[in-house]
Formats: C-alpha cells, sequence, structure tokens
C-alpha cells in the first residue's frame, strides 16, 4: 500500500532526498541498459528494475507515491533522452512499474530474513516473486513490444518475460544479500590463504574453457565452481561471482553468436531460461549452507552457555578455559581462578519465589560481568555458584578483584519480581599459580579455589 504521512521537518528532509535518490539511480541504470539494447529492440540487460524492487525491499519507507513518481520519471527520462517516442516511454515505463510492484507486494510478505538471503528457501523465494513480476511485467510490456518493435505478439510477451526473469535473478540476489543493519551478518570461517582464492580462480578458468570450447553445454561448465563458492563464501560474494558469470556469458553470447533479438527467438529463450536455472542453483545452495551454519553456531551457543544468565555453562567454561590454559602455559603466565557463592540464596527463593531468585542470578551475572576485565572468563558452575578465570594476574591483583565484586555485589540495589528492594552479598575463594605449566588444569584450581571458598 503507498501512504502520505506527515513528519518532522529533518525525516521530511531525509525522505526527500531518499525520493530523488531512487530516481537518479533508476534514470542511471535505465540509461546503461538502453545503452545495452539491440538497436531497434529491448535491452540485452536490463538491471532498473531490479534495483528499484531491491530499494523497496531494502527500505520499505520508500514505498510511497512521492518515489514511485520520482521513478516514473527517471524510467521516462531515459527512454526519451535516448530518442523514444513519448507514448512508447510510458507505456514501457508503465509495465516495468507495474511488474516492480507485483514482484513487491508478493515478496514484501516474507520475513527479514528470508529476505535477505539467509534462509534456506530465500533463493526460491526470490526466483518466484521475480518470476511473478516479470510475468505481469510482460503481460503489459509485451503488446507494448509487438508495436513499437513490430515483433510477433506471443514472441514479444516470452521474450521480455525471461529476459526479466533473468535480469532479477542476476541481479536481486545480490542487492538483498548486502549487510543490513537489521540482520546480524551470518557466521562464516577466517579465510586460509592461498586455498580461499581457489572456488573463484576455478570458476574463472571454467569460464574461459567454456568459450574456447564452445557448444551448447559450455553455458554450465563453470556451475561445479560455483557450487564450491556457495560452500567457501559469504552469500553476498557468491552472488557476486554468479552476476560477474553470467554477464560475461550474456556479453559472449551476444557478441560472438546472435543478437537477443526476435529473429534468435528459441535460442534466446533458453539461453535466458538457461542462465536463470544456473543461478539458482549456488544461491540455493548458499543460502542452505548459511541456514545450517547458522543453525549450528545457535546450537553450539546454547550447549555451552548457561540459558538464565547467558553466560558459560560448566561445560563451555571449562572448554574455553582449557584452550585458554593450553595457549597460557606455553609462557608460564600467572593466573587466578575465583570460586563465587552467592551467600543465602536458598533464603531468597524461599521468602520471594524462584522468579525472584532467577532475576537474582541475572541481576547478580550482569554485576559480576560489569566489574570484570575484558579477559577475564565468567561462568556458571552450577546453582548459585560461578567461576571467574583471571588471566595474567599476581596474587595481589587477584585478591583486589575479588574485594571489587564483593563490594559491587554489596553495594547493588537489587529488585525483586515485586520491585521491592533486595541486598545481597557473595563469598569468593580464590586459587592462584605464579607461572602456568602444562599440568595444570582447571579442574585443579576449581577444587584448589572451591577449598579456599569454603
Amino acid at each position: 500500500m503507498l501512504t502520505a504521512t506527515h513528519m518532522h521537518p529533518h525525516s521530511a528532509a531525509r525522505n526527500l532526498r531518499f525520493v530523488v535518490a531512487a530516481g537518479v539511480i533508476v534514470f542511471a541504470a535505465a540509461m546503461l541498459g538502453i545503452l545495452l539494447r539491440p538497436i531497434g529492440y529491448l535491452a540485452v540487460f536490463w538491471p532498473a528494475n531490479a534495483i528499484f524492487l531491491g530499494l523497496l525491499l531494502r527500505q520499505p519507507e520508500l514505498a510511497r507515491l512521492p518515489t514511485f513518481v520520482s521513478v516514473f520519471i527517471g524510467y521516462a527520462a531515459a527512454d526519451l533522452v535516448t530518442g523514444g517516442q513519448w507514448g512508447t516511454s510510458v507505456m514501457l515505463t508503465l509495465a516495468n512499474m507495474i511488474g516492480i510492484t507485483a514482484g513487491w507486494l508478493i515478496l514484501r510478505r516474507f520475513d527479514r530474513k528470508t529476505l535477505h538471503m539467509q534462509g534456506q528457501y530465500s533463493a526460491l523465494v526470490l526466483l518466484f516473486g521475480s518470476g511473478v513480476a516479470a510475468l505481469v511485467s510482460a503481460a503489459i510490456g509485451g503488446p507494448v513490444a509487438h508495436s513499437a518493435f513490430n515483433a510477433p505478439l506471443m514472441q514479444g510477451f516470452v521474450m521480455w518475460w525471461v529476459s526479466e526473469w533473468m535480469n532479477h535473478m542476476m541481479l536481486l540476489p545480490l542487492l538483498m544479500a548486502l549487510p543490513s543493519k537489521q540482520l546480524p551478518p551470518l557466521p562464516s570461517k577466517a579465510p586460509v590463504w592461498p586455498w580461499h582464492a581457489m572456488p573463484v580462480l576455478t570458476a574463472a578458468a571454467l569460464e574461459v574453457a567454456s568459450y574456447v570450447i564452445g557448444g551448447p553445454g559450455a553455458l554450465t561448465f563453470s556451475l561445479p565452481a560455483l557450487l564450491w563458492c556457495a560452500l567457501t563464501y559469504r552469500i553476498s560474494s557468491t552472488a557476486l561471482i554468479t552476476l560477474i558469470v553470467c554477464t560475461s556469458k550474456t556479453i559472449a553470447i551476444s557478441v560472438g553468436s546472435f543478437d537477443f533479438t526476435p529473429e534468435h527467438f528459441s535460442e534466446v529463450v533458453s539461453i535466458r531460461l538457461g542462465m536463470t536455472m544456473l543461478i539458482l542453483g549456488p544461491l540455493s545452495v548458499a543460502g542452505a549452507h548459511a541456514a545450517r551454519s547458522a543453525l549450528l553456531q545457535r546450537l553450539n551457543y546454547a550447549a555451552n552457555h548457561d540459558s538464565l544468565t547467558d553466560v558459560l555453562s560448566r561445560h563451555g567454561f571449562v572448554q574455553a578455559c582449557n584452550l585458554l590454559f593450553k595457549r597460557l602455559s606455553h609462557d608460564g603466565t600467572p593466573i587466578a581462578v575465583l570460586m563465587l557463592d552467592l551467600d543465602h540464596f536458598k533464603r531468597v527463593n524461599d521468602s520471594h519465589g524462584h522468579a525472584t531468585g532467577d532475576r537474582l542470578l541475572r541481576d547478580f551475572t550482569r554485576t559480576l560481568a560489569q566489574t570484570l576485565r575484558p579477559q577475564d572468563v565468567l561462568g556458571r558452575i552450577g546453582g548459585e555458584e560461578f567461576a571467574v578465570v583471571l588471566p595474567q594476574i599476581s596474587a595481589a591483583d587477584a585478591a583486589t578483584i575479588a574485594e571489587r565484586l564483593c563490594n559491587a555485589v554489596r553495594t547493588e540495589a537489587f529488585l525483586t519480581t515485586q520491585q521491592e528492594p533486595m541486598r545481597a552479598t557473595v563469598s569468593i575463594g580464590v586459587a592462584h599459580v605464579t607461572r602456568l605449566q602444562r599440568h595444570d588444569s582447571i579442574e585443579t584450581l576449581l577444587r584448589d579455589a572451591d577449598i579456599a571458598l569454603y
């Protein structure tokens, strides 16, 4: 739905800039498409529609009447300054914008994660939405192409549809996969060079081989490398590589074989649909791989963190400390382990209920985290018992930090679930090692700190 709302002057000025920018971007993209089209027919590559649809999906506040007016002017101006006729320009612009609106109305119903290529079925969703957008656009643009370029009606309709669909699938996934403030980035492994460059280099080599060998099968030569890219890189990188590969194929075919005009109708339709499906493969694999990686990351986090306080669980704490001890034992670094016990916690549960007890544990953990240093490791050992590892610290400084924690908890104004004030104290035992050795373990130091606590 296109809306008009009252807003603050600063917001109005900002939105006006966005509206004008949308028109300018579409004008520039339409000019590029016009310059790439064969003489007397539709463009070989038309990026304007995918870019505008991407803008609407990424910035929902742009879906307002002024934006559509600005973009309409951008489309029409590009066609008119390159010699188009008024009537044809208006009809072509309407075909583009109505198709985009249809795609937007469908795709905006999906959640942001799916639209930003972070879902398992993101590529299929974009394939469906862009296919409908292309079909609606072709229903209007096909007759216009028939009238303006003397193309057979059905051929004009089909060529518009498959061309628009391919253009959307080449650009839209990349635009939607770009980083978004609304969503955290997907997990990825640190690159290991030079092996990290092998998938894209293989894609380039197979693409060159397709031009040398030629033939109808050359269209899919680069597919294995693109799938390798999908399993190696972020989905935005995979989308960019796929765009480059398909663009190079389009240019090579149009220069070396034939023009994308009705005279080569069957070949054009076959190639356009083939490239659309070629794009779908690596993007689907990349989306599924990214969704799997995100799920594994969430499962790993849940397995190693306490669900109530969100600090490391006992298992996660021991694992993190083992890695830390292994690294620090090479240098003989001093280290301290604190065992903390929240005093009279059972009394809190008995007097105020377990909900208050849970709230106290969360607030207590937050107080500890705010008092500790960034390099310190905090974990919940069980119940009201917590542990802290203080790396690279003297015995005196460890005692000072323990006192600081006691004072922070003692002076904190905790609240019950009924918003009644409540005080708490903590007892802390300290175990210190002057030079960490290979045989030292977190279990031994936890036991020593526990003895010191009691």
